[in-house]
């Protein structure tokens, strides 16, 4: 037997070895999926009845006591606009009857708000100061005791799109920019999550803006994909936490949108990339994973594929590939 056959004879080997393996992960992720689907829909179900009573017991026509709020951050421009502006065309559909609207710049917040049809709470705040997360606690502690309790108030959606990224290398971004990197990206998203969780109930949802960044690292854009690689196993994890409780928490890992400031902002000038998506489009896929509580949303066709991809790369040549993406 030659070299040449037992080169053959191996690669089948292994072939066959992958093979099975492969096909007893998706068999186990396929029945993962769903036991969480089964749980969602039974927790849901018996938070509906406790709310029907509830109306029931206050004697007033149901559906219009209970206020849910959709709370968005980073809501005065890109996704989290898009995401506002997308909900309030069918807050039914979200189960949401009101807008928390999060972001630094209040021109733009009110601009957005003038043009939505549900009440909206605008809330012009700096959420790396977290003087300001604890303001937020305190909204929501005052709101809920005055709406009568988490029978009549609840935060239905929490939306974090706050985010940020510079690229270049880190000799020449700096301390600082890295360091803002990790707070805007990081400490606000977990921060507020973990402001806004007591306040949340069966069926509510929990959509953690990542990237398809934080599957791999990315030379000159490693503090960015570092930081969203830190949100996307928070959110994974989180999910695992929160399914008890009933609920979900969906990591969105869109590629370049071309259509919002991000692009503009961390490279110095608006740049074509390849196949980059648009605002709506990541919007539109990732509310439909959002909405059916998915653990993962990746929307468009290269994210996806980096998604499949990128566990079977090593790291060290994936390193090298996504430099031709930026």
């Amino acid at each position: 037997m030659n070299i040449f056959t037992w080169i053959q004879k191996i690669w089948r080997t292994l072939s066959s070895i992958s093979g099975n393996v492969v096909t007893a992960a998706f068999l186990i992720s396929l029945i993962v999926f769903l036991i969480e689907k089964y749980r969602y829909h039974y927790k849901r179900a018996a938070y509906k009845k406790e709310e029907k009573s509830f109306l029931s017991g206050a004697r007033i026509p149901e559906g219009s006591a209970v206020r849910k709020v959709a709370v968005i951050t980073g809501a005065s421009s890109g996704l989290g606009r898009k995401y506002a502006l997308s909900i309030d065309r069918n807050p039914a559909k979200y189960d949401v009857t009101e807008f928390w609207l999060i972001a630094r710049r209040r021109d733009r917040l009110e601009a957005l708000a003038s043009g939505l049809h549900l009440p909206v709470k605008v809330l012009c705040l700096d959420l790396t100061d977290s003087e300001n997360i604890d303001f937020l606690e305190k909204c929501l502690e005052q709101e809920s005791a005055s709406a009568g309790g988490s029978s009549a108030f609840t935060v239905s959606m929490l939306l974090n799109c706050a985010g940020y990224g510079k690229y270049g290398s880190s000799r020449d971004i700096g301390r600082q920019e890295e360091c803002r990197m990790i707070d805007t990206n990081d400490k606000v998203s977990i921060s507020v999550t973990a402001a806004v969780i007591p306040y949340m109930n069966a069926g509510s949802r929990i959509l953690e803006v990542c990237s398809v960044a934080g599957f791999q690292p990315i030379p000159f854009f490693n503090c960015y994909a570092a930081s969203k690689s830190l949100l996307y196993s928070y959110s994974r994890a989180l999910r695992i936490e929160l399914l008890n409780s009933g609920i979900s928490v969906t990591a969105v890992c869109p590629y370049w949108i071309k259509d919002t400031e991000f692009i503009a902002k961390a490279a110095g000038k608006q740049k074509d990339l390849f196949l980059a998506s648009t605002a709506s489009r990541v919007v539109r896929i990732s509310l439909f994973d959002v909405q059916h509580h998915h653990a993962l949303s990746t929307p468009g066709l290269l994210c996806t594929l980096d998604r499949i991809f990128a566990g079977w790369i090593p790291d060290e040549v994936l390193a090298y590939i996504m430099t031709f993406f930026l």
